[in-house]
Formats: structure tokens, sequence, C-alpha cells
């Protein structure tokens, strides 16, 4: 015996798989003061040059980021959104306001064990 669905419950699937991949925002507290910016590569960009060893050159970028607007620094009990995130990012938003994203740590919102 061979399963078939009818064909205008295909969509229907499709659009309640879509549903239950993407869930919305969710309410957190910075618990670490970090550094998030708008786009993930000049995170990375930012950590490789700490995880290098290059004070001057990550002060330089990060002064730079934080004067355009790209980053901004995350304080202890700010509230954020959680729009998005990946293994160790996650991008941030004011809890307040429509304001973008910052990809930052995930460490700044996760309670140290």
């Amino acid at each position: 015996m061979r399963f078939t669905l009818p064909i205008i419950t295909l969509p229907i699937l499709a659009l309640l798989a879509a549903a239950a991949l993407s869930r919305p925002a969710s309410a957190e507290t910075i618990f670490q003061g970090r550094f998030g910016c708008h786009t993930q590569e000049v995170t990375d960009r930012l950590f490789k040059l700490v995880m290098a060893g290059d004070e001057s050159g990550f002060g330089q970028l990060l002064r730079s980021t934080l004067a355009s607007g790209e980053c901004r620094s995350w304080k202890p009990g700010e509230e954020v959104r959680l729009e998005n995130r990946t293994m160790s990012y996650g991008c941030l938003a004011p809890a307040a306001g429509e304001e973008r994203c910052y990809w930052t740590p995930l460490s700044a919102i996760e309670k140290a064990n």
C-alpha cells in the first residue's frame, strides 16, 4: 500500500516546516561586557587580532568601528533580543527599539557555570 498526500497538503507542510525553523527573537540579558558588530566578519577579525596578541591592531580596529557605529559595546545588565545565532555568536539587538543586531560572542549572554 502506498501513502500519498493530497497536492494541497504539500504547500501547507512546507509553510509549517518554515515556521518551525524560524523562531521569534528571544529576550536575554547581558552578563559579561562584550562588543558586537553588525557584520560577523568584523567581529571575527577583532577576535582574531586578540588571539594573535595584536593589541595595537585590535585597539585601532575597535576604536574605528565603535566610532563609525559598525560595532558597539554591551554592558552587563542590558536587556537585548537574540535575533539569530551560530555555534559561537549571537546577533543581539537592544530589547527596546528596532535597531539592527550586532554579532556578539554568546558568552555575553550565557551565565558561567
